[in-house]
C-alpha cells in the first residue's frame, strides 16, 4: 500500500469515480464500533517497516493484526518487502545495497542491511511474528504486491494454516491475502478458496463491485483519502465484503473512519489508534 505510483493511480481513479446507483440485495451492513487496528507493515513510526523490530512494536503497542507486503525472489522465495526493490530501504552502508527482488536470490537477500541492523524477513518470518512470536497471536494481513507471488502465498498460507484455518480467540481468520491486482486475488481464490481475500481499491465504484462479485471477496480496503459516503453499503450489496480503510495516521482521517463504521483501520502508528479508538469508545460520564 501508499508507493508514490499507487497514490497516482488512486488518484485517478478517485477523480473518475461517479456515485454508484446499484440498490442493495442483501441487508444493510453494521458498522464496527471497535475496528481492528492493523499495523500498516508493522509500525513504522517507531521501527524500520516490514521488519521484525517493526511487527513486534506494532503488537506491544496493541495492534490487532498485522500488514506485509511480499514479492518473490529470483529463486522462488516469498520476501517481505514493500517496494519491487530494495533500493529505497536498504543501508547505504551494507554489502548489498540495490537491485530487483525478482532479481536477487534469497541468499543475496540475506545480505541486505535495513535501519537498525534488521533484515529482510521471509513471509515465515512474519507469520511466526503474527503467530506468537512478537509476543502474542495477531491476524496476519498479507499483501501480495506481484501476481507471480499470488500462489505462491496461498499455498504457504495453507501450509500453515490448514484447509480450514483455525479462528483466533477473537473469531477472526488467522490470514487474509489482499491485493490491488484481481488477478492475484482470483488465483488465490482457486489455490486457497478457504482463505478470505480482499481488494484494495480508491473506491467503491461500478467496476470494483463487478470485482468483488466476480471473485466473492470477504472485504475491500479503500484508500482513507478516497473514502467516500456509502462505500460500505456497496461493498456489502456487491458480495457481503466488509469495508476497511488505510493508511490513517491523522485525527482528521481517524474520524472519518470511525464514522464510516470501518471493519478496520490500517495505520503507521498503530498504538495511536489503539489509545484513540478505545478513549472515543468509554461512555461520556
Amino acid at each position: 500500500m501508499d508507493s508514490v505510483m499507487e497514490r497516482m493511480s488512486l488518484a485517478r481513479s478517485a477523480s473518475a469515480r461517479t456515485a454508484s446507483s446499484s440498490s442493495a440485495s442483501l441487508s444493510t451492513p453494521v458498522a464496527s464500533p471497535r475496528p481492528a487496528v492493523i499495523g500498516h507493515r508493522g509500525a513504522p513510526v517507531g521501527a524500520p517497516e516490514n521488519t521484525l523490530a517493526s511487527f513486534g512494536r506494532a503488537v506491544r503497542d496493541g495492534a490487532d493484526a498485522l500488514e506485509c507486503d511480499v514479492h518473490l525472489s529470483a529463486d522462488g522465495h516469498l520476501v517481505v518487502m514493500h517496494d519491487s526493490s530494495i533500493d529505497r530501504t536498504a543501508s547505504p552502508h551494507g554489502p548489498l545495497r540495490g537491485g530487483d527482488i525478482a532479481d536477487l536470490t534469497r541468499a543475496q537477500l540475506d545480505t541486505v542491511e535495513l535501519g537498525g541492523g534488521e533484515r529482510i524477513p521471509s513471509l515465515d518470518d512474519f507469520l511466526d511474528a503474527c503467530g506468537g512470536g512478537a509476543g502474542r497471536p495477531v491476524g496476519a494481513v498479507v499483501e501480495v504486491k506481484a501476481p507471480a507471488a499470488a500462489r505462491a502465498t496461498a499455498l504457504a498460507l495453507r501450509e500453515r494454516f490448514g484447509a480450514q484455518p483455525m479462528p483466533l480467540p477473537d473469531g477472526t481468520p488467522p490470514a487474509v491475502i489482499i491485493s490491488f491486482h484481481p488477478e492475484a486475488l482470483r488465483t488465490v481464490r482457486e489455490t486457497a478458496p478457504e482463505i478470505p481475500i480482499g481488494l484494495l481499491a480508491a473506491g467503491v465504484d461500478d467496476e470494483v463491485m463487478q470485482v468483488l462479485a466476480e471473485l466473492r471477496a470477504e472485504r475491500v480496503s479503500v484508500w482513507i483519502q478516497t473514502l467516500e459516503d456509502g462505500d460500505a453499503d456497496r461493498a456489502w450489496a456487491a458480495s457481503g465484503a466488509s469495508l476497511h480503510v488505510w493508511t490513517v495516521n491523522t485525527p482528521e482521517h481517524l474520524d472519518a473512519a470511525l464514522a464510516a463504521g470501518v471493519a478496520s483501520i490500517t495505520t503507521d502508528d498503530p498504538g495511536w489508534v489503539v489509545r484513540e479508538r478505545d478513549r472515543r469508545a468509554q461512555p461520556v460520564g
